[in-house]
């Protein structure tokens, strides 16, 4: 299946706005949790995960139903041939990319984002969402679900890149902090996946990235 690269803009559009809107949607039970309830409590302590464990959900579904319309195969992973030097590489660019986010938190006097008294309870939940279940969902839709669509465009590479790194950066611009790492990150990650069009080497990365943050206030403690 091809597609004209106006239909092709035009159809990622208007699903990235079904993205965007369902997020917003089983996002807000979860920021009046945050902002109107007793930030002492567990719930509104969690609220951060919780929301990032429903959008993640939201959008999953989502996928689950463009994969059936566009017939993308999204699902499908090579279960062999995974080199062992790009999983190296994959995993130190999740370290170097939470590096940078510390050192912009330093730089900006920006809150480091993840705390570094946790009760277990909350650091699993966080480690289910922000380490694992958010960094596939996020690679899966920036990564794999647009290069494909924007490869039925037949668009260069490069502009491929670009869009991609761009959408993600987007996606981050309600953080506590300006979340210039994405934009710079997204360029390696949307070059690996163009280049073996394999999405673990993405996932890894990005889930060494959001489990080094959990992990590296833990340690300091």
């Amino acid at each position: 299946m091809t597609y004209s690269k106006p239909k092709c803009v035009g159809r990622i559009a208007a699903f990235l706005a079904i993205c965007l809107a369902g997020s917003l949607l089983v996002s807000a039970p979860f920021l009046v949790l945050l902002f109107n309830g007793n930030s002492n409590t567990f719930l509104a302590k969690s609220a951060p995960d919780l929301m990032a464990l429903a959008c993640s959900a939201f959008l999953l579904v989502a996928l689950a139903v463009e994969n059936r319309i566009e017939k993308l195969d999204l699902w499908t992973f090579w279960l062999s041939g995974i080199q062992t030097k790009t999983i190296l590489i994959s995993i130190l660019l999740g370290l170097l990319w939470q590096l940078s986010i510390y050192l912009i938190c330093q730089l900006s006097d920006a809150a480091y984002p993840h705390p570094n008294t946790v009760s277990i309870s909350s650091l699993l939940i966080s480690i289910l969402s922000t380490g694992l279940l958010v960094p596939f969902t996020e690679e899966m839709l920036f990564r794999k679900w647009l290069v494909s669509m924007m490869e039925r465009g037949s668009f260069k590479p490069a502009a491929i890149i670009i869009l991609s790194s761009v959408l993600f950066f987007c996606m981050h611009l309600g953080d506590p902090f300006f979340r210039v790492d994405t934009l710079i990150f997204a360029v390696p990650l949307c070059y690996i996946y163009i280049k073996y069009h394999d999405i673990r080497y993405c996932v890894i990365a990005h889930a060494v990235c959001n489990l080094a943050g959990i992990a590296f206030p833990l340690l300091a403690h």
